[in-house]
């Protein structure tokens, strides 16, 4: 109050207040259920949401308390560098018991539109929300953590849960469940990075989404954004559908994905499909990533676990136990010319069902346009002679990799597995970690393993004297 006083009277006399002042402070805003004052404290809450984020400035906190279902009449636009989050005993986050309902099918509103760099939410069951793109949010800069995203429909555009453009910021430590995009050229059932960035996704999972129309790529994640740094990373990304491509992720720009969890997702296009886990078909890294049990099932279906084209680098990924008519595991396509070639390396193809080319395999005859290279790579035997594809192997291993249990989902490798020390080392390994989390170059043998799991021998540990 003190500050608008001053505001004021520095607007009468013709000049500006600034930024810094030292009358400025930031605020704390308080909603309840039931509350019928003005906001100022939980004693005296207030019941509308929407109008408390419109009074909140730059540093102000939106407090919610939980155990209640708030029903939007109208999305939350965030314009200021403000946080709104839940209140749970004690203070924390409490996303299973504060829900932000859109209404869909009695209303039509999505939940969150954030434009600044500063905007945060955080702690929030958001569901029901239905618009053109970005069913629950859009995000034109900010961040959303610790929320729960679920049940959202983007109804003619693309991101079901999240729409990503312009800004830069991401969703982190979410859950994005059972959303759903029904554009027919874009998607991204449960995500959809339009542009801009970089954009961060982390430590989320991402399951149960889907884009099952003719040409609905990226189930879970649809990353089109040509702006390099957009990393995708320590998510799980699970049982999520596609139409045509990508059941689980879809890069179409830059992205990365990291240290990620690709498991059980799906294109069901009947007459053609391809990537049932991935599909990339730019310029783009996969990196310490277990791709395992995804499908591609069409007819002219390939890559039950990775399709790839262009210049895509995989790097220390586990692809195994994939199904396709084609290509169970890997089917590559590159364009012509070395920057168009994949680059495989440290990676384990293996245990894949295609068909009479079970693990890897390419669409074309040409060398000029399917010429690939596997480096230190774990492969079935006669990778050099596999139908008409044409690739070359440098330190290959063709012993099976001697995973702990594939029948029940145990990909990390056995005491015995031939791919323990038989990767090649890289500079991005030093202090990285594997897809499990352990170190990815251990301080005892110094030499990487091949796949997305780094074995760690037990023994005893020694103090120096």
């Amino acid at each position: 109050m003190k500050t608008q006083y001053v505001q004021r009277m520095l607007i009468g006399l013709g000049l500006t207040l600034a930024l810094a002042t030292p009358w400025a402070s930031a605020v704390d805003r308080y909603v309840a259920p039931n509350g019928i004052g003005g906001g100022t404290s939980w004693t005296d809450t207030h019941s509308n949401l929407i109008e408390m984020v419109a009074l909140a400035g730059n540093n102000d906190t939106v407090y919610v308390t939980n155990n209640a279902t708030y029903w939007l009449t109208n999305q939350i636009t965030v314009s200021y560098a403000i946080t709104v989050r839940s209140w749970g005993p004690g203070g924390i986050l409490d996303p299973t018991n504060t829900i932000l309902s859109g209404r869909y099918p009695d209303a039509i509103n999505r939940h969150f539109t954030l434009n600044n760099a500063g905007a945060t939410v955080a702690g929030f069951t958001l569901t029901k929300g239905y618009e053109n793109n970005g069913g629950s949010v859009y995000l034109q800069n900010g961040m959303v953590t610790n929320c729960m995203i679920v049940s959202n429909v983007a109804y003619t555009n693309s991101g079901g849960g999240v729409y990503m453009l312009t800004g830069n910021g991401g969703v982190w430590n979410c859950t994005i469940s059972g959303n759903m995009a029904s554009n027919v050229s874009m998607s991204g059932g449960g995500v959809f990075v339009a542009s801009g960035g970089p954009w961060r996704i982390a430590n989320c999972t991402i399951s149960g989404n889907s884009c099952t129309n003719a040409s609905g790529q990226g189930g879970g994640i649809n990353a089109q954004s040509s702006t390099a740094g957009t990393i995708i990373s320590n998510c799980w990304i699970v049982s999520n559908q596609a139409g045509y491509g990508g059941g689980g992720l879809y890069i179409g720009g830059a992205a990365e994905c990291h240290n990620s969890f690709i498991i059980g997702n799906k294109v069901i296009l009947e007459n053609s499909s391809f990537g049932g886990g991935v599909r990339i078909v730019t310029a783009a890294l996969l990196r310490n990533c277990l791709i395992v049990n995804n499908s591609a099932m069409a007819v002219w279906a390939s890559g039950g676990g990775v399709y790839l084209s262009q210049n895509v680098s995989v790097q220390n990924c586990t692809i195994a136990s994939n199904v396709s008519q084609s290509a169970g595991g890997l089917y590559f396509m590159g364009t012509g010319g070395n920057a168009g070639f994949p680059k495989i390396e440290n990676t384990i193809i293996w245990g894949n069902i295609g068909g009479s080319v079970s693990n890897w395999s390419s669409g074309s005859t040409n060398a000029s346009q399917s010429w690939t290279t596997f480096t230190n790579c774990c492969l079935a035997p006669n990778i050099y002679s596999n139908g008409s594809c044409f690739a070359s192997g440098i330190n290959t291993v063709t012993n099976d990799p001697w995973f702990v249990s594939a029948a029940i989902g145990d990909f990390q490798l056995q005491p015995n597995s031939p791919c323990i020390n038989a990767g090649i080392n890289r500079g991005w390994m030093e202090g990285a970690r594997d897809v499990y989390g352990n170190r990815r170059i251990d301080n005892f043998r110094k030499t990487v393993d091949i796949g997305a799991h780094e074995y760690l021998s037990k023994g005893t540990m020694f103090s120096g004297y």
